[in-house]
Order: C-alpha cells, then structure tokens, then sequence
C-alpha cells in the first residue's frame, strides 16, 4: 500500500470579494500566504480552484 504523505488545504472564498495580494482579506491574499507558509522542502503536487455558486474554492496539495 502507498503512503502518500501529504497536506490537503481547503481555501472558500465568496467571489464577490476581491484584491491584489497585498490586500489583507483578499482571497488571493490568503492564497498567497498558505503558499509562502509551505516550507520550500515540501513540493506542491497540485493546486486546483474551482468556482460554484459565486464561491471560489482552491484546494492545495503538498508533501508533508
């Protein structure tokens, strides 16, 4: 059996709310900062958004 180490995280975010990266709140903010928060040893397999009834739902796959 495989062991796939790994951390899956969920960011909802309601479309109607927008900004830069910079703008605290923002869904590409909090994006932006679980990205810089995965230690750099740790590869992304996968980063997947998809959007449903005006919410945006990106989910992160990394290695633990």
């Amino acid at each position: 059996m495989a062991n796939y180490a790994v951390i899956t995280k969920v960011i909802v975010h309601n479309k109607d709310v927008s900004g830069a990266d910079t703008v605290e709140g923002s869904y590409a903010k909090k994006i932006s900062d679980y990205l810089e928060s995965v230690d750099n040893g740790k590869a992304i397999r996968s980063i997947h958004s998809f959007e449903s009834d005006g919410v945006v739902t990106t989910v992160i796959i990394h290695n633990s």
